[in-house]
């Protein structure tokens, strides 16, 4: 259990107690136990952020009456120990350091509040951190070591952190000492992938610097997220100050074993043992499973954890789950497929996608591009279910566009530029070309011969969209780059960033986006390279509602 002492200095004129005259922090993740004397009560199981508190919000529930540890029932150790005021904490037999060492080198950066280049302290002030930049003050009139220490102001009853910058931090356990004078309630915690449980609050109210304790364990290496928390509320007159944080990770004998990336060393033995799933030979492994040699627990050969498993073996295709054996059966006898795009694989015994069905567009990547959501199928371009007209560049006609003359485009596109609200087409039409050497569907695609790295503006004809969702793709090949926006009366949506296409083959981008507006365009950038290189192609562009 881990310890939390106070250490009174020999010229305290104000004592802070906790349960009696020896002020103790007790970090209980359940119930904590009550401060008295001087000392505030610490009602009930509390929580950092996690239940009704949210981490960086502006406004927090008052500390009153119940509340619920961070993340779940979690103790502050993060482990299977409860950090209690009981004996001292140990790991393989050595003792807790003593945080409070003057010739000890603490693990928290700038403990001693030296560095101060702006208005906040170097390597302090995290992202957990919500109390107000301003409340955070130096003072240097009397520090407990070096020229300055650090003054936290809340005189609320509503607590607020201050925290360490992120950092990485090895797993052990830690003891934890920090000086403290003024006026207010002050608690610690931490935070690596989620908030530990707070301490109790020690009610401060001397001027003299008093030292007071946190202890805590990590069980496994922290990488760039632990922050040492300090929560504090309800200053007055100087506020709450803090000097000296002192946390130092107690010896363990398996700092000096090495060992392989699939094993880790356990303290009690101190000797390397097999990660959970990793084995060095096949008895670390359950009896169905063979040790490989990348040290991982596999499927043994001739046994199964799935019917797929057994897919080598036509006479025995069905997974006996108790045995892991492969037998006689059928995979799909007794499951039912409910949704109709789907039916049973004879392999796998499972429920999925049958060929050529699909429940959007993501689903449909072969030759028909969309998802009719009327039938589940995948279907043309140029079927009804998709929402761009002429997206598969069948249809072309000679048009006369302003100031560029008649030209060869393709039906539905080519929306014209209406302003600096409603951009439209820049391209010029002389760089749209019919092709039809490789096309994706159909007869025609369409190719961009555009200059080099310049991406002009290309976009359909404005039209309205209906309510609901919609999945959409489209193809390209070539050589160059390419990405798409959407325009409408709602605004911009984000724009995608650019897709280097390097292949003669054709390959789908997909996207989705909401209805419901009017006005609706899709905007194509289109870019090349290298002058001797081909062109871009775009063919069946598709919309359908999901």
């Amino acid at each position: 259990m881990t310890l939390f002492r106070v250490f009174l200095a020999s010229l305290l004129v104000g004592v802070v107690a906790c349960g009696g005259s020896d002020p103790v922090v007790t970090p209980d993740a359940g119930q904590s136990t009550p401060d008295a004397g001087t000392g505030t009560p610490d009602a009930g199981e509390e929580t950092p952020d996690a239940g009704e508190e949210t981490p960086d919000a502006g406004e927090e529930t008052p500390d009153a009456g119940e509340e619920t540890p961070d993340a779940g029932e979690e103790t502050p150790d993060a482990g299977e120990e409860t950090p209690d005021a009981g004996g001292e904490p140990s790991d393989g037999g050595s003792e807790t350091p003593d945080a409070g060492a003057p010739d000890e080198v603490s693990v928290i950066d700038n403990w001693g509040f030296e560095e101060w280049p702006g208005a906040l302290p170097d390597m302090w002030f995290g992202s957990k951190s919500n109390i107000a930049s301003d409340s955070v003050q130096k003072e240097t009139t009397r520090a407990f070591e070096g020229e300055n220490a650090l003054r936290l102001v809340n005189t609320s009853t509503t607590h607020r952190r201050f925290t360490t910058l992120a950092k990485s931090m090895p797993a052990g356990r830690y003891a934890c000492t920090f000086q403290a004078r003024g006026a207010g309630d002050v608690r610690n915690a931490y935070f690596d992938d989620d908030y530990s449980s707070y301490s109790a609050y020690t009610t401060v109210s001397t001027e003299q610097w008093t030292q007071l304790s946190y202890n805590f364990n990590l069980t496994n290496d922290v990488f760039d997220t632990f922050e040492l928390i300090f929560s504090v509320r309800s200053t007055s007159g100087e506020h709450l100050l803090i000097d000296d944080v002192r946390c130092l990770r107690a010896p363990e004998p398996c700092d000096a074993v090495s060992c392989e990336a699939w094993e880790r060393c356990e303290n009690d033995t101190a000797t390397c043992e097999p990660l959970s799933g990793r084995c060095s030979d096949a008895a670390d492994c359950s009896e169905w499973q063979a040790c490989d040699a990348t040290h991982t627990c596999v499927v043994a050969e001739n046994r199964c954890t799935r019917h797929a498993d057994c897919a080598g073996t036509p006479e025995t295709p069905v997974c006996d789950v108790a045995t892991h054996l492969c037998v006689e059966g059928d995979p799909c006898e007794g499951v039912t497929c409910s949704n109709p795009a789907t039916s049973c694989n004879p392999t796998t015994g499972v429920c999925e996608l049958s060929e050529g069905a699909c429940f959007t567009t993501y689903d449909c990547v072969g030759d028909l591009p969309a998802c009719d959501p009327e039938t589940k199928r995948c279907v043309s371009a140029e079927h009804p279910a998709n929402i761009i007209r002429n997206g598969g560049f069948e249809a072309w006609n000679t048009y006369s566009i302003p100031y560029h003359g008649d030209h060869l485009i393709p039906d539905y596109w080519y929306g014209i530029d209406n302003g600096v609200s409603d951009p439209g087409t820049e391209i010029k039409p002389s760089r749209l070309a019919r092709y039809t050497n490789a096309v994706h569907g159909g007869s025609a695609a369409l190719q961009f011969v555009v200059p080099i790295q310049v991406a002009e503006r290309f976009t359909t004809e404005k039209f309205d969209v209906p309510s609901g969702n919609y999945s959409c793709s489209y193809r390209v090949r070539g050589h160059g780059s390419i990405r798409h926006r959407i325009y409408s009366s709602a605004g911009w949506n984000p724009q995608t960033d650019f897709l280097a296409v390097d292949s003669d083959e054709w390959q789908p981008v997909f996207f989705r986006f909401t209805g419901n507006v009017r006005d609706w365009r899709l905007f194509f950038y289109p870019s090349r390279s290298e002058a001797d290189r081909d062109h871009l192609q775009v063919d069946d562009v598709v919309c359908t509602k999901d």
